[in-house]
């Protein structure tokens, strides 16, 4: 019974250090996805960004446009006002002329808005544009340094599995299953150590005639509060 228990003790202590090091494995897993989400939110909106600049940028060269062909407008009807040869045709001209302006000034005011949206919305593009290049260097560095401490953790990992199976080999399967379900179940403390006449795994005494079989040492004992695996400490 001694030496089954060590083994089971052994094969715990290497368990609980696997555990651990799934554990800090999927914290340093979860980082890096946290720094991707977070690259990712940020190319979204430089990417909507760009998108919106670019409907802007087409909208204000569609005004340029629209200003050029009114002054070419302009130009072409006030090149008539010499021909004219009535009051009537002279005052029609000039209307036109008018409206002409008219339309050209109300452009320009447009481009005038349109340009204050640009240099708005290019601002916020720089501004995330920067986020996004700080996060994306800080990603960048953080994964060769966590690809750094897993490879090292793998191989901690692949030498404690190999641990793990020489010991689990020695064991009953029956008593492995048992003890194996037990850790699963009980966050990982399928062993625990008695003292006083208590289960250190959930606190609890136990009954003095189990107590006193567990003194003996002739069999393994289990808690019969928590189902947990029992040794005590020789002297």
């Amino acid at each position: 019974m001694h030496e089954k228990m060590t083994l089971l003790r052994e094969l715990q202590e290497v368990d609980q250090e696997l555990t651990e090091l799934a554990t800090v494995r999927a914290k340093h897993e979860g980082e890096l996805q946290d720094l991707s989400a977070e690259e990712n939110r940020i190319q979204e909106m430089v990417d909507e960004l760009n998108a919106q600049l670019d409907v802007l940028q087409k909208e204000d060269a569609q005004l340029q446009q629209e200003v050029l062909a009114e002054r070419d407008q302009i130009v072409k009807v006030e090149s008539r006002l010499p021909e004219i040869q009535t009051q009537k045709e002279y005052v029609a001209v000039l209307k036109e002329i008018d409206m002409a302006k008219k339309a050209s000034l109300d452009s320009q005011a447009k481009i005038t808005v349109k340009e204050t949206e640009l240099t708005e919305l290019m601002a916020d593009l720089d501004e995330k544009q920067t986020e996004l290049d700080a996060i994306s260097e800080k990603s960048s560095a953080r994964q060769a340094e966590v690809d750094k401490i897993l490879a090292e953790s793998d191989k901690t990992c692949a030498a404690r599995q190999t641990t793990r199976d020489s010991l689990a080999k020695d064991l009953p399967n029956s008593l492995l299953s048992k003890y194996q379900r037990i850790f699963s179940r009980r966050g990982g403390l399928a062993v625990a150590r008695v003292v006083e006449g208590a289960c250190l795994g959930c606190n609890m005494q136990l009954p003095p005639q189990q107590y006193n079989r567990l003194h003996q040492g002739n069999e393994l004992q289990s808690c019969p509060h928590c189902n947990r695996l029992l040794y005590m400490d020789r002297q």
